[in-house]
C-alpha cells in the first residue's frame, strides 16, 4: 500500500457529522466493531500506532493546542496508508469526541489486525478464558509482554483486546502480542502427539504451590474471568492446578494480579536456569 506524508485538514464546527458519529461510536466497542475499526487516544498508544500499524490508520483528530507539543511535532511528518485523513480540531469539539474525562489528544482511529496466527506449542501461550474487564484483560496483555509471552488466546466471552479502555490499561503490549482464538488452541492440543503443561490457576485440593513448580517448560497458561475463575472446561483440561500461597487475610488475588505472580515466576525459573547453565 502506498503511503504518504501526513496533511491536516480542519473542523470548527461540532455540529459537524463526522464528529457527531465519533462522540457516539468512541468508547462504543460494539458499534466499532461493527464497522471493523477501533479507538485509541493519547500520543503513547498514538505513538505505537504509528510505528506498528501505520497502514491500518483511518482517521487522526487532533485537538489544536497539541499541535505545537514537543511530542507530537516528533512524529511529523507522519507516513500513513494514503487513505488516513488528518484533522485539526478546537478543544471543545475534540472534548465531544473523547471519552476521557480530561483529554489531551490526539484520537486514532483505526483498523484493528484480523490476521490470527496459529498457536505454536513449543512456546508459552496465555488463554484468556472469560476475563471480561477490559482494564484487567489490558494488564494481563501488558504481564505477558513483560514476561516474554508472545502468543494469547481468547475466548468469545473475554473483553475485546482492541478496546479502548483494554489499549490504554495495556499500554500498547497488544503491538508485541500475537493472538489466535481459542477454538485454534483447543486443536492445536486436541492434535498434538505430546501436548504441552496446561496450568490453571485453581484454589482446589488438587492445586500446587507456584514455588514448587516446575515451570521451565513452556506451555499454556490459563486465567479465569473475575467471578468465576478458570472454566470447568479448561480446569478439566489443566494437567496442573496452580496455587499462590498468601495470608489468609484476603480470599484471593484478582486476575490481573495472579497473571503477574504466575509468568514472573516462570520468567524468573527460566532466567536461572540459563545462568547456571552459562557457568
Amino acid at each position: 500500500m502506498k503511503l504518504h506524508q501526513a496533511t491536516y485538514s480542519r473542523i470548527d464546527s461540532p455540529a459537524n457529522e463526522r464528529v457527531k458519529q465519533l462522540a457516539k461510536m468512541v468508547g462504543n466497542t460494539n458499534a466499532l466493531r461493527a464497522q471493523g475499526l477501533a479507538c485509541a487516544e493519547g500520543l503513547h498508544l498514538c505513538t505505537e500506532l504509528f510505528k506498528h500499524l501505520p497502514r491500518h490508520l483511518r482517521e487522526v483528530w487532533i485537538p489544536e493546542p497539541l499541535l505545537n507539543h514537543a511530542e507530537w511535532l516528533a512524529l511529523h511528518p507522519l507516513e500513513c496508508a494514503v487513505n488516513t485523513r488528518f484533522v485539526v480540531v478546537p478543544p471543545a469539539v475534540y472534548k465531544k469526541m473523547s471519552s476521557l474525562s480530561s483529554p489531551t489528544g490526539p484520537l486514532v482511529v483505526f483498523a484493528p489486525p484480523e490476521d490470527l496466527c496459529a498457536p505454536n506449542l513449543e512456546n508459552n501461550l496465555l488463554v484468556l478464558d472469560g476475563i471480561q474487564d477490559p482494564g484487567n484483560v489490558g494488564v494481563v496483555l501488558r504481564n505477558a509482554a513483560a514476561a516474554g509471552i508472545q502468543q494469547v488466546a481468547y475466548s468469545a466471552q473475554s473483553a475485546w483486546v482492541w478496546g479502548d479502555k483494554t489499549l490504554r490499561a495495556g499500554m500498547g503490549a497488544q503491538f508485541a502480542l500475537r493472538f489466535c482464538k481459542e477454538s485454534t488452541v483447543l486443536d492445536a492440543l486436541q492434535s498434538a502427539h505430546t501436548p504441552p503443561p496446561i496450568r490453571s490457576t485453581c484454589l482446589s485440593d488438587r492445586s500446587e504451590s507456584l514455588y514448587q513448580l516446575d515451570l521451565t517448560t513452556p506451555g499454556v497458561w490459563v486465567f479465569g474471568s473475575e467471578g468465576q475463575g478458570v472454566s470447568q472446561a479448561w480446569l478439566q483440561r489443566a494437567t496442573v492446578h496452580v496455587r499462590i500461597p498468601q495470608s489468609n487475610a484476603v480470599e484471593s488475588l484478582n486476575v490481573a494480579s495472579s497473571s503477574a505472580v504466575c509468568l514472573f515466576e516462570q520468567r524468573r525459573q527460566c532466567l536461572q536456569g540459563s545462568t547456571k547453565q552459562a557457568k
